[in-house]
């Protein structure tokens, strides 16, 4: 399991390898947020629009709700992934902490809605795809990443 609760709090206990993939996918994210395109549709899906409809004022609402809020919110996902980053590097013995195991869970999403977004993933689910290598290798990390996800789940409701 990729986090394992131990008496003294939540571990991480990916391989090497994992740490690494983590990590690499992360700092991708990082950039993203930092230097990301707006008219990205994974950076649209990271920072939503608060209010949806097709008239003016529902638009206009949405752009104010934007502009307030989409600064903060870019700044606290960074903040999350930097704090997962360094984690990775930590000593395996130290348990996460609660402010890591809340940056955790939250990378974790952020890290999937961008993949989601990558791979045409909606609410309805998607079609498994076939052909592309990297459509399919992408596909094999998002639903790897589902599963670290509830492994540290799991691990904070024991």
């Amino acid at each position: 399991m990729p986090f394992q609760r131990k008496r003294d709090g939540i571990h991480l206990a990916l391989a090497d390898h994992e740490r690494a993939l983590v990590g690499d996918l992360t700092r991708q994210l990082v950039e993203l947020l930092d230097e990301g395109d707006s008219q990205d549709p994974a950076l649209a899906r990271l920072i939503p629009d608060g209010y949806s409809g097709d008239d003016d004022e529902m638009r206009s609402a949405a752009a104010e709700f934007r502009r307030l809020t989409a600064d903060d919110l870019t700044a606290a996902k960074a903040r999350n992934a930097e704090r997962v980053i360094e984690t990775l590097v930590q000593d395996r013995r130290q348990p996460l902490g609660l402010e890591s195991e809340q940056a955790w869970l939250r990378t974790l999403t952020d890290l999937r809605l961008t993949l989601a977004s990558r791979l045409g993933v909606t609410a309805d689910g998607y079609e498994a795809q076939t052909g592309d290598p990297q459509t399919l290798l992408m596909r094999d990390i998002y639903e790897w990443l589902g599963y670290v996800q509830e492994s540290l789940v799991r691990a904070l409701d024991r």
